[in-house]
């Protein structure tokens, strides 16, 4: 058998994208019926996680806290900053002399100013339940395109089943790519501390553009680790960060030719919210518009990240289709 690689049509960012059109064309129905069935349970979830906000939020005025400590116990907890109305009192119309954000000017008040610690914990643990499903979607997808690599029929439930078999093991992998990229993220914290004040002091948006400029190499950082850390674990069975390392092995020396690709995986996924977004703002629903693009351009974004490791796979290394199918029989469902 021939090499996989350049010679087989993976090779430039370009010819990665054009082998993953190709194969989703041909194998649409396999990839989108995945889709499905790891995206319905994600947007009914997605459902659950609005209604419940918009219920702990219209039960602000009337919670305990509210009832027992009148309008000054609502400024503690910033539950009548927006919505108290006339009648709180001056106290709920301004933060605590004390608090941090009552100190005008201070950097860190645009960053911090509005959190709460449970809001916060909750939208953590709404959103790793939806990086699990999309990691299984990634997973199935990615046993699919070796199975066409392969030269063998598509078998999308067997896929499916691997992908909720090895749920503990992909958000395992998910989490450890996330604390690589806050690493690098609090490495730039003091940065975007200085920004913050330059955008109160000079009152532009260039600060913030600057801002978004500086954030986009973490992002990248965490699309590449996360996408091309799921093939690793599929085929090669690598777990945890072993999987990591490898896909670190493999991008060293491509960085540029990696981080474009990556680009264009972050720019699919920017586009595809967007465009879920003015769907949205069109037809007047929430879910059905946000569930439709999800499923076309999900599969298509793991079938990227899927050439592109074995892209770098077959620079580094001889890779045959025979390889493919013995990783694939290795790492069975």
């Amino acid at each position: 058998m021939g090499r996989l690689g350049p010679p087989a049509g993976v090779g430039s960012t370009g010819a990665i994208l054009r082998t993953a059109a190709e194969l989703y064309r041909r194998r649409a129905g396999p990839l989108v019926l995945i889709a499905v069935i790891f995206l319905v349970p994600n947007a009914l979830l997605g459902v659950l996680e609005r209604r419940a906000a918009e219920s702990s939020a219209g039960s602000g005025p009337d919670s305990p806290l509210l009832a027992d400590g009148g309008a000054a116990g609502a400024s503690a907890d910033g539950g009548a900053a927006d919505g108290g109305g006339s009648d709180a009192g001056p106290s709920a119309a301004s933060p605590s002399p004390g608090s941090p954000a009552g100190k005008d000017g201070a950097p860190g008040e645009d960053l911090f100013a509005g959190i709460n610690a449970r809001d916060a914990f909750e939208s953590l643990v709404w959103l790793f339940i939806g990086s699990l499903f999309t990691s299984m979607l990634a997973a199935a997808v990615a046993r699919e395109a070796g199975l066409a690599v392969a030269g063998r029929d598509p078998a999308p439930l067997r896929s499916v089943g691997y992908g909720f078999a090895h749920v503990l093991g992909l958000g395992f992998l998910g989490i450890l790519a996330a604390a690589w990229s806050l690493v690098l993220l609090l490495l730039a914290a003091p940065v975007f501390m200085v920004l913050s004040l330059l955008e109160r002091v000079l009152s532009t948006g260039v600060v913030s553009a600057l801002a978004v400029l500086l954030a986009i190499p973490v992002a990248l950082v965490f699309t590449t680790l996360a996408s091309l850390g799921i093939p690793v674990f599929v085929l090669e069975g690598r777990r945890g960060m072993g999987a990591l390392i490898r896909v670190w092995l493999l991008a060293r020396g491509e960085v540029r030719h990696v981080f474009a690709t990556a680009l264009v995986l972050l720019l699919v996924g920017v586009t595809a919210s967007g465009l879920a977004k003015a769907l949205e703002t069109v037809t007047g629903e929430g879910v059905a518009p946000v569930l439709a693009v999800g499923v076309l351009v999900a599969p298509f974004a793991a079938l990227v990240a899927f050439f592109l490791y074995l892209d770098l796979r077959a620079r580094k290394e001889r890779v045959t289709l025979a390889t493919v199918q013995d990783d694939l029989s290795r790492n069975a469902p």
